[in-house]
Parts: structure tokens; C-alpha cells; sequence
């Protein structure tokens, strides 16, 4: 169920509002429980029921590892849990990757191949084992006690705004609104302002700019262009950020609605003046994750220079695979890795010497050649991207644009782009301060929302990208 589909905005959401605002305190969280189960159900029906079981084994096992801190136990029941969220999450989403390898090795020594197994991958099922394994390792660890009931551990993992793509929560950031959901009519209203943005972004400019990638993408490499190439990855690049922080704000959203503070999961990203900058401003709750339960626990940067540079590529490695079960996407991630890498063995400090402007544009320019890699369906298919994007005599099939994704794409490279021209934070302050800043802002977004509903009434749904992580 898409949070702008018509069955969510003008069913589903009204009856979870009206059922769970009207409820006194105690009883709003059993009724959010039983929506967000609702919910989930709805879209992954068959998934569901494992979701269910394997949080429900969470809880109990998170009472041992409580119950016997201190002590080898508590290792070893951790290690368990942690483990089997792993298998769910290796099983679903890795086995056909592994198989599929297994094979390239076997034809290559003809030798027959391993028939795939026939699994559907489930919707934000990384988002859910992330969040999972994190309650596990910080019972272990001592920064968060178990939940004091199975209802309010399920009502964490199953919240509907943040289910299905993040930002993933940790229990401890939560707990505390779980327990006294902090609801007010001025957060009431400040969350819907947040939903109806991320409704705008989505429909408006994510899902236009998905027209001209799919195009650019559907083109033969022999057959692809340079002036086509630039297009399908500008337009690639501005699609997977509005639409991932389209979601995130929807979510954010939703949560403030309901009393929720969810955190934030970007912050301009591409005003980014290095990878390591982009990596802080970019999907931080995943960032955030790789940190404290991957790279601090391999050794971080205590354990010598050379340990560390493994650390952050085995992390890169990982979160590159995170993405998806595709050599693009383990390419991917030790391509990020190669450059946050570089940055801290010279770029950062030889960098401080250049413009600020210039090292943006740089950045931006080596972040876009990952995302042809990150986009592209085979290493074939990028390498024929990049070669055409470096060949500027080189002529293909040519992609014309609509008045309206020309628009989309001037109005997404401003909003991306605009917060790092000087002064810009200042231009803002002096605009806030006239009175009337706030309801010109309103009403203009109540306006493109109005606009975005009535598309999402007259077209195809497309899924958000992160759903299929």
C-alpha cells in the first residue's frame, strides 16, 4: 500500500487516525499495533507471518540476553538472534544472487547449473532485519533494556510510516515514544505540512524524472548517445534522491502525526564538498548503522592506518551488497569505498586549498558516475554508459524531453543545488522573518499537493526505489 494511492490517503489513513486519536492513551498503541499489522499485511501477506514469528523469537530471546548480562550466555543468545535475521535476510534477498554466481562458475567449467529458487523478495525486508538485529546487539551491549512487553516491541518493529524504507530506528531512539506518544495538534499539523512535501517530491518530480531514466536505461549501449547518457543519469540522480527523501519525509510525516519523532535521513546531499561529507548527509540512518554495529565493532580506526582503510572498504562492501543482490551494487559500494578512502589518506587536506564550489562540482560529478553504476542492471550496461558519456561526438538514440520534465529537471537541480550558493542561509533567515513567509509557503504547497493527488488519480503507481531494498 503506497503512501499515495488513493486507498491510503482516503481510507486507510483517515479510519488510523480517527481510531487512534479518538482512544484514550493506554489504548492507542494496541490500536496503532493493530493498523501497522494491517498495514503490513496488506503488501506482504506471505511475509508477514514469518515477520511476525521471528519478533516474536527477538522478544524472548532479548529476555535472556538481558537476564544473563555479563556472562558468555548473554554473547552466545545474541549471536543466535543475530543470526537468525541474517538467515531471513540471506535467504530472501541473497540466495538466488549466490546460486546465480555459483553458476557463472559451473558454465564457465561446463558443468550444469543449479536450478534458482522461485522466492519473491519482500518489500523493506532490510529495513526490518537492520532495525531487528539493532535491538539485539544494544540489549546486549547495555545502551537499551528489552521492551517491557511483546505488543510494544511489535509496535516498534511493524510502525507503519518507517516499515517499509526507513529511516531505520534504533528501539532506544523510541522507546521513550512508545511508551507516552507525544501528541499535539501543532505537531498534528506540522507532520501532514512534512507528508504533504514528500507527496509533492515523489509525484511531481521523482516519479517525472523516472520517465526519462527508464527511456535512457532501455536504450542498447551500442545504440546510446552522449547528449542520452548525461540525460539518463542527471535525471537518475535527481530521481533517487528526491524519491527516497520523498519517502523519508512522508514517513517523518506520518510519525509526527501520530506523536513520533522520527529522525532525519538527509541533509542536502548534493551541496556535498567530499565522499566523506556525501556519507553525512545521505541516507544517515544507514550511515549511522554501518557505523556503530559494523565498522566500530571490525576495530573502526583503532587498531593501526591499514586496518582502518580495510574497515571502511569491507563497510562500503557491505553496504553496497545491502542494496541489492547485483555485482553493480557491490561495485557500487566499493566504489564509494575507494573514494572515502581517498579522502582520508590526502583529499580532504589537499582539498582545503580548492574552492568550496569547485570541490562540490567534483563531487557531484564522481557521485553521478556511481549512480550509472548503481542504476544500471549489468556491468555490460555500464560500461556502456560510460563510455558514452566520455564520447562527446558520439551520436545514439535521442531522447526528447516533455515542457514538463524539462521543468522537473530545472526546478530538481535548484533544490539540490541552490543551498550551497553564499549567503543562501542568510537569504533564508531574512525570508522567514517577514510574517507572511509562512502562509505564501503553505499555500503554495497546498496547492502542489492538490496538484499531485489529481496525478495520482490519472496515472500508473510507480513503487518507491528503496522498496526493493
Amino acid at each position: 500500500m503506497l503512501f499515495y494511492t488513493p486507498l491510503f490517503l482516503f481510507l486507510f489513513l483517515p479510519l488510523t487516525l480517527a481510531t487512534v486519536l479518538t482512544m484514550r492513551a493506554r489504548w492507542r498503541e494496541f490500536a496503532l499495533l493493530c493498523w501497522s499489522a494491517a498495514f503490513y499485511f496488506w503488501g506482504e501477506p506471505r511475509f508477514f507471518w514469518i515477520t511476525l514469528l521471528s519478533t516474536i523469537a527477538d522478544y524472548f530471546i532479548c529476555q535472556q540476553i538481558f537476564n544473563s548480562q555479563g556472562t558468555p550466555t548473554a554473547r552466545n543468545y545474541m549471536a543466535f538472534g543475530v543470526m537468525l535475521n541474517v538467515m531471513i535476510l540471506l535467504y530472501f534477498k541473497y540466495i538466488n544472487f549466490f546460486l546465480d554466481s555459483i553458476n557463472a562458475i559451473l558454465n564457465f567449467v561446463r558443468l550444469p547449473s543449479v536450478p534458482l529458487l522461485n522466492i519473491a523478495l519482500p518489500i523493506g525486508v532490510s529495513f526490518l532485519v537492520f532495525e531487528k538485529m539493532t535491538y539485539l546487539v544494544d540489549v546486549y551491549r547495555g545502551h537499551s533494556k528489552p521492551a517491557p512487553s511483546l505488543h510494544r516491541y511489535l509496535l516498534y518493529v511493524l510502525l507503519f510510516p518507517k516499515l517499509l524504507a526507513g529511516p531505520i530506528v534504533k528501539y532506544r531512539d523510541i522507546e521513550a515514544q512508545l511508551i507516552e506518544q507525544n501528541w499535539t495538534c501543532s505537531g498534528f499539523f506540522e507532520g501532514f505540512e512534512r507528508f504533504l512535501l514528500g507527496l509533492v517530491k515523489k509525484v511531481l518530480l521523482a516519479d517525472t524524472f523516472s520517465e526519462v531514466v527508464n527511456e535512457a536505461f532501455a536504450i542498447p549501449p551500442q545504440h546510446l548517445g552522449f547528449t542520452s547518457a548525461w540525460l539518463g543519469v542527471i535525471c537518475f540522480t535527481l530521481q533517487i534522491y528526491f524519491d527516497f527523501s520523498a519517502y523519508s519525509d512522508m514517513a517523518i510525516g506520518l510519525g509526527r502525526m501520530f506523536g513520533f519523532h522520527l529522525l532525519e535521513n538527509f541533509n542536502m546531499p548534493y551541496i556535498a564538498t567530499s565522499f566523506t561529507d556525501f556519507w553525512q548527509r545521505w541516507h544517515i540512518s544507514l550511515s549511522t548503522w554501518i557505523k556503530e554495529y559494523l565498522y566500530i565493532p571490525l576495530g573502526g580506526n583503532r587498531k593501526g592506518t591499514l586496518r582502518s582503510y580495510f574497515n571502511l572498504g569491507f563497510c562500503f562492501l557491505i553496504s553496497g551488497l545491502w542494496h541489492g543482490p547485483n555485482w553493480t551494487f557491490v561495485l557500487w559500494g566499493a566504489y564509494h569505498g575507494l573514494f572515502v578512502v581517498v579522502d582520508k589518506l590526502f583529499w580532504l587536506n589537499f582539498s582545503k586549498r580548492l574552492p568550496s564550489m569547485i570541490n562540490l562540482l567534483l563531487t557531484l560529478f564522481f557521485i553521478m558516475i556511481g549512480w550509472a553504476l548503481f542504476r544500471a542492471t549489468s556491468i555490460a550496461q555500464f560500461s556502456g554508459f560510460v563510455h558514452a558519456m566520455f564520447s562527446t561526438s558520439k551520436e545514439g538514440a535521442v531522447i526528447f524531453l516533455t515542457a514538463n520534465e524539462w521543468t522537473a529537471i530545472a526546478v530538481g537541480s535548484i533544490l539540490s543545488l541552490v543551498p550551497a550558493v553564499k549567503h543562501f542561509d542568510a537569504a533564508m533567515t531574512v525570508w522567514r522573518s517577514f510574517k507572511a513567509s509562512r502562509l505564501v509557503e503553505s499555500l503554495a504547497l497546498s496547492g502542489f499537493a492538490l496538484i499531485a493527488l489529481g496525478k495520482t488519480m490519472a496515472v500508473t503507481f510507480n513503487p518507491f526505489l528503496y522498496f526493493r531494498f
